[in-house]
């Protein structure tokens, strides 16, 4: 006769007591030294950064840098001076319609905005909440924050 496999333990708060558990004692808490993962809830799909003007191939492309970095954690992403990640003051953006279209799409109230950069202009935005990125906006032409480039 075989042996049963033991259930799966699902991780579900106490009904009895209606109590729900702080994210320090769930199965799995994460902390930045967790690996990045994707949202797409809160792209910006009607302003001049959102995805739909992008080719098939530089969308393919886009599609495995991102896969290429899900192995990283936050700590490598985002704490090793500016590259790939860095984060800024939304106060700060200097792209006057980037500050409106955050307004339009309900997201002016964010303290800090994140990005990525895949190569020397092309810039992913989004907001970081916990190892989530929430991607926002695809700047192809380093718009959204342009640098400003000494001795030119």
């Amino acid at each position: 006769m075989a042996k049963r496999k033991p259930k799966k333990q699902v991780f579900a708060p106490d009904i009895k007591t209606k109590e729900v558990p702080t994210r320090s004692v769930l199965p799995g808490a994460e902390t930045s030294d967790s690996r990045i993962c994707w949202r797409f809830c809160h792209v910006d799909h009607d302003g001049p950064w959102g995805f739909e003007k992008v080719d098939p191939q530089t969308l393919r492309w886009l599609m495995e840098r991102l896969s290429s970095v899900e192995s990283m954690t936050i700590n490598q992403l985002f704490h090793s001076g500016g590259y790939p990640g860095a984060d800024y003051d939304v106060a700060s953006i200097p792209n006057a319609v980037a500050l409106g279209r955050l307004e339009e799409i309900g997201l002016s109230d964010m303290t800090k905005i994140h990005r990525l950069r895949f190569t020397g202009t092309a810039r992913l935005y989004g907001f970081l909440i916990d190892h989530v990125f929430h991607v926002v906006w695809w700047d192809p032409n380093h718009e959204v924050w342009p640098s400003k480039l000494k001795h030119t």
